[in-house]
């Protein structure tokens, strides 16, 4: 029988040395400049007219069949990527990427703030496109204001700041932010970036909307951020980098970021001035939704490019759709309503019919597409051909030619070392304290990935079980763990959102080993399993020897739902009835949240001592030693309950009473951190035992 790696060595023939004559040889100098020319222009000032709003959305979903062609083109030659395993192939093409020296060189010559490829990316195309107008903001008194979405960890901003320092250093310049918010938990990890190393330092001008969330898919956020922005007379660029995971689609990249992509477009018509510019990372445009949204830009800006930078990695489908000279808020304005009834739920009828669109526009589509598909193709093809290459006069050239891409970025951008301005500064930012630098993520082939999904449940669980085994631990569980006297906070930040009844993403834990957590417990609800932990027969063994020693015992369960206001009012309750020298201990308390965290943290505050002992059978249990009456610390807990009974009824929760900056620089945050990954290293073994002997 002919397996799946039988038949991707046997496609794989036509992309061996010596059946590749078909490739276009490029010289050095070629090379050098081909990853600075993927541009394609698709309208240069040409008039096109929008049908009017009544007849948007009204017909079906359309296809246009070159599009669909190269689509099936390129996921085909995707598709030989499936076998390999992501950690070896991501090596292997950064090894390969042409624009591989640009980032050391920068980082070495330069020492830009917040260095990462999107900093790189963005600051290619604002020198290369009239991203910054210049001409409207010196007739706006040189004020300019920029609107990030989607932005964490804050590169494109960084990346601007240093242009605009470099460029134009009198235009008084202000930014606002916007991103799936960090601190809130109940934000899923496939969908955000939990990097908050400059969002930490620049809170001030983040704005995470109405429910605290910073889903910018969210009309009421929409509605506040236009709000927050207000006076927005001079917002004269907004950026768009937003995505999401679809490492398990590679195929359905564009129509999983579809809705998002809309959202980001109607998001930057409502807030860009006259004469204003629109940045939006984008993928492959075959589907009518990018067809119809493209042609949405080119009749509201009277240019639009499409862009790959050269720091963009080149056999991926990434590219930057640049909007400039925008028509103004009044052509858009008879819009606005057709397209925010739209805005929450994915139109499942196209934006515009497609006779209302120019065979001339299609036809450039067509052409764009084609453009960016066959070097994707290319990049991919050339990758996979090199793979089980060891030929030192290639890759000796490749290092040449890497030098010389180098060179011509840091001279053809005009880059220079910034001697003030920074926002934050490499200092501070290279000095926080990250949670996701201790634990390597596990990483597998596309096909390992499906084959996991299609075991059965218990093999699944068995899978996880050994993946939890490589968590890594420094905290010894034969010994008590104990923390010092901590200061109390001067006030509280007790900030609200969206209720939320599960933990998706924690500052105190890695997004790695939360994962295998989440996932242990979807794979139990399929199972049917309801599995508590700790177990109500553990629990009541540790009753007996507490009630022994006099101290009093707050239970929970690490494998509840999140209830804020349960959480809140359990505690607030428990801390008003104690006497004074009295012990708490809390069994089964999460720290995974940041309210959680900031409860403990202000608990302490009351009493002498706290100790943290491991148990298998219990998780981390949480000894506060001798009460003190402490009135600032009853009158904090009375004011948490307070809002969080006022805000019940509106369907939001607390989700943090002290802020996560404070938080991370407490002496309590790495013991903290390595707690929440033993706990989920022995839930994930206690489920695997349980269910085991339940077969």
């Amino acid at each position: 029988m002919k397996t799946d790696v039988d038949d991707f060595n046997e496609k794989q023939g036509a992309f061996t040395p010596k059946n590749s004559s078909h490739f276009k040889k490029l010289t050095k100098n070629e090379h050098e400049n081909n990853p600075f020319n993927k541009r394609f222009l698709i309208n240069d000032g040409k008039c096109y007219s929008l049908p009017e709003p009544q007849k948007m959305f009204n017909d079906p979903i359309w296809l246009v069949d070159q599009l669909q062609a190269l689509k099936n083109k390129l996921n085909d030659v995707k598709s030989f990527l499936n076998i390999y395993n992501l950690t070896e192939w991501h090596s292997h093409t950064k090894l390969r990427n042409i624009a591989k020296d640009v980032m050391p060189r920068l980082k070495r010559e330069i020492q830009p703030e917040l260095l990462t490829q999107a900093w790189c990316k963005f600051y290619e195309i604002v020198s290369s496109f009239p991203l910054v107008p210049i001409s409207h903001i010196n007739n706006n008194n040189k004020h300019f204001k920029s609107i990030h979405l989607c932005e964490a960890p804050g590169a494109f901003i960084t990346s601007l700041n240093h242009w605009l320092k470099i460029n134009e250093p009198n235009i008084q310049w202000d930014w606002i932010a916007t991103t799936l918010n960090p601190y809130y938990d109940g934000n899923p990890l496939s969908l955000m970036c939990t990097d908050d190393r400059f969002i930490r330092h620049t809170l001030s001008h983040w704005y995470f909307g109405a429910d605290g969330t910073g889903n910018i898919m969210n009309l009421k956020n929409l509605d506040e951020l236009i709000r927050f922005s207000e006076p927005h007379n001079d917002i004269f660029l907004v950026t768009a980098d937003g995505s999401i995971d679809c490492t398990d689609v590679p195929g359905e990249q564009e129509n999983v970021v579809a809705h998002l992509h809309f959202c980001e477009t109607v998001a930057a018509l409502h807030l860009l001035h006259t004469g204003g510019s629109f940045l939006l990372k984008v993928f492959t445009i075959f589907e009518c939704h990018s067809v119809c949204l493209i042609y949405l830009l080119c009749c509201c800006f009277n240019e639009v490019s499409m862009v790959k930078p050269a720091t963009s990695k080149e056999g991926n489908s990434e590219t930057y759709i640049v909007c400039t000279h925008f028509k103004g808020p009044s052509f858009f304005l008879p819009y606005s309503e057709k397209l925010r009834q739209y805005y929450e739920c994915s139109p499942e009828k196209a934006m515009f019919n497609k006779n209302d669109i120019p065979s001339a526009f299609i036809e450039k589509i067509i052409e764009c597409s084609e453009f960016f598909k066959s070097r994707q193709i290319t990049a991919i093809q050339n990758n996979i051909i090199t793979f089980h290459s060891d030929n030192t006069k290639k890759l000796r050239d490749i290092k040449q030619i890497q030098h010389m891409v180098a060179d011509k970025y840091i001279t053809y951008y005009n880059l220079r070392v910034l001697t003030s301005g920074e926002i934050v500064g490499n200092v501070k930012l290279k000095g926080c304290r990250s949670v996701n630098t201790c634990q390597r993520p596990i990483q597998e082939s596309y096909n390992d990935r499906c084959e996991r999904k299609h075991l059965a449940p218990w093999d699944q669980l068995k899978a996880f079980f050994n993946d939890s085994t490589k968590i890594e631990i420094h905290t010894q569980s034969d010994k008590p763990i104990q923390f010092d006297s901590i200061e109390l906070p001067e006030d509280l930040q007790i900030t609200s959102g969206k209720l939320f009844r599960r933990i998706r993403s924690s500052g105190f834990c890695n997004d790695n080993v939360l994962k295998m957590q989440n996932s242990t417990d979807d794979i139990l609800v399929n199972m049917g399993h309801n599995i508590q932990f700790p177990s109500t027969e553990n629990i009541n063994q540790l009753k007996e020897v507490l009630n022994q020693s006099g101290h009093k015992l707050l239970i929970f369960q690490y494998t509840d739902d999140h209830d804020s206001h349960k959480i809140i009012n359990k505690i607030y309750d428990a801390v008003q009835n104690l006497d004074i020298g009295d012990t708490l201990v809390l069994t089964g308390y999460s720290l995974l949240s940041y309210l959680n965290v900031g409860l403990l943290y202000v608990m302490r505050c009351t009493f002498e001592s706290l100790k943290l002992n491991l148990c298998n059978k219990t998780g981390a249990k949480i000894i506060l030693e001798h009460y003190n009456y402490n009135m600032k610390v009853l009158k904090y807990l009375m004011d948490v309950k307070a809002v969080s009974s006022s805000i019940q009824e509106t369907g939001n929760a607390v989700i943090q009473i002290i802020s996560p900056p404070f938080l991370y620089e407490c002496d309590l945050f790495n013991t903290i951190v390595d707690i929440n990954h033993w706990v989920i290293k022995s839930y994930i073994h206690y489920v695997s035992n349980t269910v085991k002997g339940n077969i």
